[in-house]
Formats: C-alpha cells, structure tokens, sequence
C-alpha cells in the first residue's frame, strides 16, 4: 500500500506537469478557486485501488492526504463528479501513456474487448449480458426480416438509477497493461462505436505495435479496414457465414485471405 501511494504521487504529479506544460493558462476569475484537478485524479485512482465508495474515499483523503501531496480537502461530492471534469480525464489519460512507456518499444500485441463497470452494488454486468443472450436466442427460432447484428451493451432494470460505464479497453498481450479505453454511460450505442478510441490511444502508446486482437463483435469490414491502413494486422474471430465480399475495405479480404491461407498459423 505504502508503495502503491508513492508510485501514485508521483505518475500523477509528473502527468500534472506534461499537461500543464503544453497547456495556456486561463486567467482565473472571481470566486472560489477550483480544486486541483491532480488531486482529484489522486483520489479516483485510489479509490479504484481501494475499491471504495466515494464517502469512504473522502475518508481516505483524510487519512492519506499529506501522504499523496494533497493540498486541502474536498468532499465526497467532487469525487463522485471527477470524470465529468475535462482537465481531470486529461490528467488520467497522460497518466495511462506514463505507465505504459517502460514497455512501449516491446510490446507487440494488443487484445480489445468490451466491458461494463457497475455504480451499483445490485447490478451485475455479466448476469444481465447472459439474459441479453439468452433473449437473442429466444429470437433466433422466431422468423425476422431483420438480419443485422447489433453489438448494443444489456440494458439496466428500468428500476435502476445507477446502470453501468460502458467501456471498450485494449490490453498488451505481454505486459498485460491498459493501453487505451473509451468509456460511455449509453447503453444505446455499441463496442465498434468505441473501439475507434480506444484503438487510437493504444497506437500511440505502441508505436511498434504488430498485432490487434478481437472478437467476433470487431470483425466487420470497416474495423478490420482501419487496423490495415494503419500498417497492423487484424485477427478478429469472424462469423462463420462470411464472405470474401470486401464492399471497398480491403483490409477485409486481406484479413480472411491469411486466414484461408493458414488457419494454424493465423489462429494461434
């Protein structure tokens, strides 16, 4: 734990300071002064680590604030509101990059999947994706004249007030750190919609990147596309109805070409 609070100081603090060195400062106006955003960051990452909610974090900052270099205290409400602050994700994304960059020139490989992070107790993501599932089979035995499949994240019981942060992250094969996420609190749009940043974010992470891993949900053509032009190989599980109709992707038939050519190969 002891380690964990100084390695946080100082990513945080050494972040703080990359974003503060490319960034013009505004003139402060009136009023009170607005808690600093490497603070907050501070308190969410240990609040993850910690796995507390957000009046026990305030109860964290009590006990660990000279520990971390926290200036002055703020209440459980900023914490709960810290994602919403823009200079604050800023901080977090620089923090990402910092810890990534010991294995930046090694790592080869990254895998991408979605996710949903529960803010509530009573919802339980992986319970409501397997009665989606189940739902989706339901319909299956039933005649539809829709054939598209959709990638949409479970909806929460209408009863709900919490639900879920959807997430797509990528993770290095090797090293096994997060090289990108995208997170959204709608549960309308789906993991393709998010991947794009999430990918993004990993390439610049990893610039030797060779490699990106999916499953069946990233393999369509515009996905597979984008990991080619950007000069990586795709291997996303395709479904087994597909055909070397490339629509104008490329990257598609390039993809089920070097499967069709050697399934060992390109499946281990």
């Amino acid at each position: 734990m002891a380690d964990y609070l100084n390695n946080l100081r100082d990513i945080v603090n050494e972040a703080d300071n990359r974003v503060r060195s490319r960034t013009i400062l505004e003139k402060r106006g009136p009023g009170k002064p607005e808690t600093n955003p490497a603070d907050i960051a501070k308190m969410l990452l240990l609040q993850i680590y910690t796995e507390s909610p957000n009046r026990v974090a305030e109860g964290l900052l009590l006990l660990f604030k000279e520990k971390l270099g926290i200036s002055r205290h703020f209440s459980y409400k900023t914490i709960e509101r810290g994602y919403d602050r823009e200079n604050v994700n800023t901080i977090l994304d620089e923090f990402v990059s910092i810890t990534n960059e010991c294995v930046e020139n090694e790592e080869k490989t990254c895998s991408f999947d979605g996710t949903g992070h529960s803010g509530s107790n009573k919802e339980n993501y992986a319970d409501k994706r397997q009665k989606q599932n189940l739902k989706k089979n339901q319909k299956k035995s039933k005649p539809s004249n829709d054939n598209k499949s959709h990638d949409s994240f479970p909806i929460t019981n209408s009863t709900s007030n919490m639900g879920f942060s959807y997430s797509v992250m990528g993770i290095g094969v090797q090293y096994k750190l997060i090289s990108g996420i995208s997170i959204s609190p709608n549960h309308s749009i789906g993991e393709t919609t998010l991947f794009p940043e999430a990918y993004i974010q990993t390439l610049q992470n990893y610039p030797n990147l060779e490699n990106v891993l999916g499953d069946g949900i990233y393999a369509s053509r515009w996905i597979t596309d984008l990991v080619s032009k950007t000069q990586l190989t795709p291997y996303f599980l395709p479904k087994s109805n597909v055909t070397f109709q490339s629509k104008g992707f490329s990257g598609w038939y390039d993809m089920l070409y070097s499967l069709w050519d050697g399934p060992k190969k390109w499946l281990e």
